[in-house]
């Protein structure tokens, strides 16, 4: 009986440290998915999927858990937009990064978003009255200012500008703000004559441009207040014969696409401003993952999530002419799968 019992004793002390041992070289259980969402207003732009590449890049560092999307309309539509932000948060997203299309329109979702407690913060455009955690990004009117001043070397006091943009785009707003106190820093006497809405539309960059220079010939310079109108005001340019020679047009773009850097390496636009889109997507992942596990560090703001910052983060921008090696680059466009 002695022999039996001791017997049962050796067995069941071997079955638990097998146990034991089994447990302690198991297989990690794999870490459950996180997806991650970039949402823009202009799904397929070459400047956003740079974004995009940043966003996506960074994630792969993570994890094979981490998951990206880039979701958004083709055509410029903040309602859509706003639509792709809540059926991220329908799929439970660990995070949302925005542009906002129209600053007013993505309030209620942004807000929304952060209710059901889905960190979400806004690049490249702002939505500064939603509860955005905060915005990465250039500084709209120091964007502006790099422009103005940019025109107001070239041109000096004789410089007459016209504007093309969307009115009630918010950065838009600030870019402008910020062309006119840098045209004046340099130029005081120079003006802006005359602005236009281009409604985020090349055809319409080309039409509306082209009546501004009809109406207003003595313009002899326009400021592109965003990405779409650089080809369009090139053409208007050539519409209204002033695209060589002393009546020539300066025009200023304000992207960094593969066909704007082709019509400065060709001298056909003077200038374009342009920003590290690739970076603004980088740290547009890192703060979203930063804020859905939260660590160490609280956000100011936002208690409930994690280490982001309770400022915003400027990314910069260079204005560049021809043969700025960063013309070279952009001349690149990542691939998005």
């Amino acid at each position: 009986m002695k022999k039996l019992t001791s017997l049962l004793l050796v067995t069941t002390l071997i079955l638990l440290f097998t146990g034991y041992a089994a447990i302690g070289n198991a297989a990690p259980k794999p870490k459950a998915k996180e997806l991650y969402g970039m949402v823009v207003f202009l799904k397929g732009s070459e400047f956003f999927n740079w974004c995009y590449a940043g966003f996506r890049d960074a994630a792969a560092t993570v994890g094979p858990n981490i998951v990206t999307e880039l979701q958004g309309p083709a055509e410029w539509d903040a309602a859509g937009e706003a639509r792709a932000v809540e059926q991220l948060v329908a799929k439970k997203a660990k995070g949302i990064a925005v542009t906002a299309g129209n600053a007013d329109t993505l309030v209620a979702s942004i807000n929304t978003a952060i209710k059901m407690k889905v960190p979400t913060l806004c690049f490249d455009s702002d939505s500064p009255k939603s509860k955005r955690l905060l915005f990465i990004g250039p500084d709209n009117f120091n964007a502006g200012f790099a422009a103005g001043k940019a025109i107001g070397e070239k041109l000096g006091n004789k410089a007459r500008v016209g504007i093309t943009g969307i009115p009630g785009l918010d950065a838009i707003k600030g870019r402008v703000k910020g062309f006119e106190a840098g045209l004046a820093s340099v130029a005081p006497e120079a003006k802006v004559v005359a602005t236009v809405n281009d409604e985020g539309d090349l055809n319409k960059a080309e039409s509306v441009n082209t009546a501004m220079l009809q109406a207003h010939p003595e313009i002899n310079a326009i400021f592109c207040a965003h990405g779409v109108p650089a080809t369009g005001a090139v053409k208007a340019t050539v519409n209204v014969g002033r695209n060589s020679g002393d009546s020539k047009v300066l025009v200023c773009g304000y992207a960094n696409d593969v066909s704007v850097m082709e019509m400065i390496e060709r001298g056909e636009l003077a200038c374009s401003v342009v920003q590290d889109p690739y970076l603004t997507g980088v740290v547009s992942f890192w703060n979203l993952y930063a804020a859905a596990h939260p660590g160490q560090f609280k956000n100011m703001n936002y208690p409930e999530f994690g280490d982001t910052p309770s400022a915003n983060i400027d990314t910069g921008v260079k204005v560049i002419f021809k043969g700025d090696p960063l013309v070279k680059v952009f001349k690149s466009s990542p691939k998005i799968r």
